[in-house]
């Protein structure tokens, strides 16, 4: 087998484990949201119309509602073409049960990328709403779910590698992309594209979203040829002559499924540039298709992008670019020029012994990441080494704590054993490393007192009669943090931190990162405990 084939088997088995892994996610909504869509829901008075029309602004709920039906509408062979539909066919009581089981994660903590990606796509709606759903209003619920779901496959990825979005941002803004780690197969729009397209597949999705990716794959030459005549938008009898002269073209451009390709495209170019070629293109595709001039397209698709900022508005996020901001600058100077700076962080060492003297900047995405990923239900670890790789990667690399480790307790050694660590410089000197027995002991009920230890030299001497040898050595002179899991009242496992200053001690934030964290892991060693 040659070299190239090899890594084209490389390249589909990354594609088909990333796939897989994007199936069995589920993005979380915010509570407020959650309370808002279930109170509508037990409302009497409301209709599943009021429902829906809530649902179109909370997406990452409208996308989990047509993946569920679309499981049920795939065995019966029919597809989703709308929410009404969507939630008709799930029912009241297995909606309700499906909108109080979507995970929580308040607004600032997910992903920039990933809010970033959001926003994109409910500018694409109200771009639909405000060109096509009108003209077309006998299609009004069937363009607002594809319009606003067609770049849903996308949420899930950048949601799990928001560094995609970064580099992608960074491109079109002519900016120099951060140092990330990433696969180069994940730069290859043809791989992308063929990835995003199967999402849509395997969830599902409304069939017009199916045919908007192919009109950029399959059918791109008929694409470009609409605007190549698009181009012409001072001569429009000419273009209609050349449509008229094509009838394969001209039935091409008047397909209702291609309102939601325009309307993104809108989106996506106003993102970074509303002068930009890319922008003008689905502008004058856009004039084309209504038969508008270019002028009443570009002023429509200006104030479509006002009426979604005031619409995104309500989810006062100041860091979220809107682009009617940039509506305001003159002509040709209407370009971003915001672009948020990646975070970088080292790869853990998972190494022990001497710390290492290094710096780790803190990463709220892979911290937010990893603990999305530990309160997963659905079997997101393979083995107890995944679980304590992704919990250290939380604590290493997501709140930049140089030195951290994992001890289990150990049933048949009766000792908390270190499992997992990172900044350490030989392997082998702390894992394995046992560090007392926790149950029954002096040293468990001291854990036992606090949710929380703040550890430094004078309380290691002040309580040294309590804490192991082993314990006191592994710390040394340090300021420590030690963070004790208990569950039916007994310590199954204990969190260090170590290698801190004296002011990390009171560091209220770093506290409350830290218990949360290790909330996180807690409930990870529960389900996995349950599954084993």
């Amino acid at each position: 087998m040659s070299t190239e084939q090899e890594r084209k088997l490389i390249v589909q088995a990354d594609i088909g484990s990333l796939r897989q892994s994007l199936n069995s996610f589920v993005l979380p909504i915010e509570k407020n949201q959650c309370l808002r869509l279930t109170s509508l829901l037990d409302n009497e008075l409301m209709g599943i119309t009021d429902l829906t029309r809530e649902l179109l602004r909370v997406p990452a709920a409208a996308l989990q509602i047509c993946r569920v039906a679309g499981d049920m509408a795939r065995t019966k062979d029919i597809d989703i073409l709308t929410l009404e539909q969507a939630c008709n066919m799930l029912g009241t009581l297995r909606l309700g049960n499906l909108l109080r089981s979507l995970p929580i994660v308040e607004r600032e903590q997910m992903p920039l990328a990933y809010r970033q990606m959001l926003s994109i796509s409910e500018h694409a709606l109200i771009q639909a709403q405000g060109l096509f759903a009108n003209r077309m209003a006998r299609l009004w619920h069937e363009v607002s779910l594809a319009s606003l779901l067609f770049l849903a496959p996308c949420w899930v990825l950048i949601y799990h590698r928001p560094e995609l979005f970064q580099v992608w941002d960074a491109r079109h803004l002519e900016r120099e992309p951060a140092d990330a780690q990433i696969k180069p197969w994940l730069l290859d729009s043809s791989h992308i594209m063929g990835l995003i397209q199967h999402l849509a597949e395997d969830w599902w999705l409304p069939p017009w979203i199916l045919q908007g990716y192919r009109s950029l794959s399959s059918s791109r030459r008929v694409m470009v040829k609409a605007l190549h005549i698009a181009r012409d938008s001072t001569h429009p009898q000419q273009q209609q002559a050349l449509l008229d002269d094509d009838r394969g073209l001209s039935r091409w451009l008047t397909m209702p499924a291609n309102s939601l390709l325009m309307a993104n495209g809108i989106a996506l170019g106003a993102h970074h540039d509303w002068d930009a070629r890319h922008t003008g293109r689905w502008q004058q595709l856009t004039a084309l298709y209504l038969g508008c001039t270019l002028a009443e397209a570009q002023s429509a698709s200006h104030m479509n992008a006002v009426e979604s900022a005031r619409s995104q508005g309500r989810h006062d996020d100041p860091d979220v670019w809107l682009p009617a901001q940039a509506l305001i600058w003159e002509t040709r100077s209407r370009k971003r020029v915001n672009l948020p700076t990646p975070t970088h962080s080292a790869g853990p060492s998972d190494s022990a012994g001497d710390v290492q003297e290094q710096t780790n900047p803190p990463d709220p995405a892979i911290w937010r990441e990893q603990c999305l990923k530990l309160l997963g239900q659905s079997g997101s670890f393979a083995s107890l080494s995944d679980l304590l790789h992704s919990a250290i990667r939380a604590l290493n690399q997501g709140l930049g704590l140089n030195h951290c480790w994992i001890a289990l307790y150990n049933g048949k050694q009766k000792q908390l054993i270190v499992g997992a660590s990172a900044g350490f410089n030989s392997p082998s000197a702390i894992q394995g490393l046992a560090l007392g027995n926790c149950r029954a002991t002096q040293w468990g009920q001291w854990l036992k007192t606090h949710t929380l230890h703040n550890v430094n030299a004078q309380s290691l001497k002040r309580d040294s009669a309590l804490i192991p040898a082993t314990v006191k050595s592994l710390l040394g002179d340090q300021c420590a943090q030690l963070l004790p899991l208990q569950h039916s009242g007994q310590v199954i496992a204990l969190l260090g931190v170590q290698g801190l200053q004296q002011e990390d001690l009171s560091n209220e934030k770093q506290r409350k990162a830290l218990l949360k964290t290790a909330e996180c892991i807690y409930r990870a060693l529960m389900n996995f405990q349950s599954k084993a």
